[in-house]
């Protein structure tokens, strides 16, 4: 038994924000927990502590939205997901350059892997966080959707931000809230399962993989 190691019957799972809060609750934990016979205890937290508790044995497995490499964990690419402009009334599929420099923008802070990708992002397009007409930061996607949410209409100077659409897939199928994308470009970003090197063999790890693997394409099928 290797020192650091969970071995019980609870499976300690930590995901990144917008997985452990959006895609992973429900269904998959508890057909997991009757599939592996053991409790699953999910925890969210930013990618940088799901690295660190996956490498010191907090955690069994990892999902993390960033990819941000250990060389002494395994990585498998599990989903992609899109990074979408959210907006509480419709502002067509596509934002150009005069748009949304009339945006008041509720973005992450400066150190957020979200925020980062977004920003490489705007500089292949000519853009910048300056282009906007103002900004807001925010320490999470629940605090941006609900700001979109409990915002006042404005025509001239609309609020918005840029979330997973995975996020706010309930809400644009009840319409209420939109997406758009800017240029009409994609930007997607990959989510990945990481676990230590040195339990690359367990039978335990290896069932909850091809579980979330499995969940992934029936969910994609059935999208």
């Amino acid at each position: 038994m290797e020192k650091g190691f969970v071995v019980s019957d609870i499976v300690n799972l930590g995901a990144s924000p917008t997985i452990g809060t959006y895609i992973l609750p429900g269904e998959p934990p508890i057909t997991l927990s009757q599939k592996i016979d053991s409790q699953i205890k999910l925890t969210a937290l930013n990618c940088e502590k799901i690295i660190e508790g996956t490498k010191n044995g907090i955690f069994d497995l990892g999902v993390i939205e960033s990819a941000i490499f250990d060389d002494a964990l395994c990585y498998e690419e599990w989903m992609e997901d899109e990074l979408v402009v959210c907006s509480k009334t419709s502002l067509g599929e596509s934002i150009d350059r005069e748009k949304i420099g009339n945006c008041q923008l509720l973005c992450r802070q400066e150190e957020s892997p979200t925020r980062q990708l977004i920003s490489d992002f705007f500089s292949r397009h000519g853009l910048s966080y300056h282009h906007f007409d103002s900004l807001m930061e925010v320490d999470n996607t629940t605090s941006a959707i609900q700001s979109i949410k409990w915002s006042k209409p404005n025509r001239e100077h609309p609020t918005i931000t840029i979330v997973s659409k995975l996020a706010i897939i309930d809400e644009l199928e009840r319409k209420e809230l939109y997406l758009s994308r800017i240029n009409g470009a994609l930007l997607s970003r990959k989510y990945y399962i990481i676990y230590d090197k040195k339990r690359k063999d367990t039978g335990k790890i290896k069932e909850i993989i091809e579980y979330l693997q499995m969940w992934h394409r029936t969910t994609e099928l059935s999208s």
